[in-house]
């Protein structure tokens, strides 16, 4: 993701927000964790490709800004 598109710590459900926004097809696995670190079960959100990887990316990462700063306090 582009710096000037990333949003900080992203958390799974503004994930799954954004793609249902979006209209993606996706799927979330609440229970997947890393592999590096799997006892820390922080979810997977597994998104239909339909359209180049980078592309959804860039979409989901302009959502969860508008996601953001609709959250922010004013």
């Amino acid at each position: 993701v582009p710096k000037t598109l990333a949003v900080p710590s992203p958390k799974i459900l503004e994930l799954k927000e954004a793609a249902e926004k979006l209209g993606l097809e996706h799927e979330l696995v609440s229970d997947a964790g890393y592999p590096k670190t799997p006892w820390m079960k922080t979810g997977m959100l597994l998104i239909a490709k339909k359209e180049p990887k980078n592309q959804i990316i860039k979409k989901v990462a302009k959502q969860l800004q508008k996601i953001r700063s609709a959250a922010a306090p004013k």
